[in-house]
């Protein structure tokens, strides 16, 4: 496989596992660079019922809903959010404190991004406030709610579908353009390097 050619999860492909406390599934799209020890983790998750999230120390999170109804996240030490399926941004909150989360309609649909605070710095990016992506760090991603094509890869444009996930790893940091085309659907490029790589 061509080195600037993603690796491509979507949703659909991925076993749901079950929460232990029964109120909703997730289902990870990526663990990187191991899914025992990962720095960076990518998740959607459906949530069926209100309840408290599952503690993670030291680790930073990303959150949106990506469809269905809205939901209200208490973390402590916060303002509560109240977030919907028509946010363009990413809601970031500390994995460590306590989270609770409020269902506040039908079932719903949500993205997780979830990052080790002393190993990784991540940086997200809408894809609606950029279509293209410049990077050198050690790996880029990006996940789009609909249908896009990627273009600025050689052999020509990549369909990435609907609900889905792509990842480059760059472990030589070497220059990179990533680029949508037409990119009106709600996504979210990031960017990660280790604590141990070199700094743009």
């Amino acid at each position: 496989m061509n080195r600037l050619q993603p690796t491509v999860t979507r949703v659909a492909d991925v076993l749901a596992v079950p929460w232990r406390n029964g109120g909703g599934v997730t289902r990870e799209l990526l663990a990187w660079p191991d899914p025992q020890d990962w720095v960076l983790r990518v998740s959607v998750a459906d949530i069926a019922a209100s309840g408290p999230f599952s503690a993670y120390p030291g680790v930073d999170r990303w959150f949106a809903v990506l469809e269905g109804g809205a939901l209200r996240l208490d973390t402590a030490g916060s303002d509560s959010k109240v977030l919907s399926a028509s946010d363009p941004e990413l809601h970031a909150f500390p994995g460590d404190a306590a989270t609770h989360c409020t269902t506040l309609g039908p079932l719903t649909r949500d993205f997780n991004l979830m990052a080790r605070r002393a190993r990784a710095r991540l940086r997200q990016l809408p894809l609606q406030l950029s279509p293209q992506l410049e990077t050198r760090a050690e790996g880029a991603g990006l996940f789009v709610v609909h249908a896009v094509e990627l273009s600025h890869l050689p052999g020509g444009a990549l369909q990435l579908p609907a609900m889905a996930c792509a990842w480059w790893p760059n472990p030589q940091r070497e220059p990179r353009t990533l680029r949508v085309e037409a990119a009106h659907t709600r996504g979210w490029w990031f960017e990660v390097d280790t604590d141990g790589s070199r700094t743009r």
